[in-house]
């Protein structure tokens, strides 16, 4: 995977992890409300997995957050 790749990845998955932690829900209330195991969004937290924008969506959905907000603070080009 490219190093932009990574940084992309890291900052989407930070922005989902703040989020949660801002509605104090633990990774395995937003598992199960979207479908996925607990790995599965500790890896997207931790941006070590891309996993497709579906995944990203039904997370954030399981949060309440607006989808827009897991692109929050990316840069319009990252080097």
């Amino acid at each position: 995977m490219e190093h932009r790749d990574q940084m992309i990845l890291r900052k989407v998955g930070r922005n989902l992890k703040a989020e949660r932690a801002r509605r104090d829900l633990t990774q395995e209330t937003v598992a199960r409300a979207s479908g996925m195991y607990t790995t599965q969004v500790a890896r997207m937290e931790r941006g070590e997995t891309d996993t497709g924008i579906t995944k990203y969506l039904k997370a954030a959905w399981a949060i309440g957050m607006d989808p827009s907000e897991l692109f929050r603070d990316l840069e319009d080009r990252m080097p």
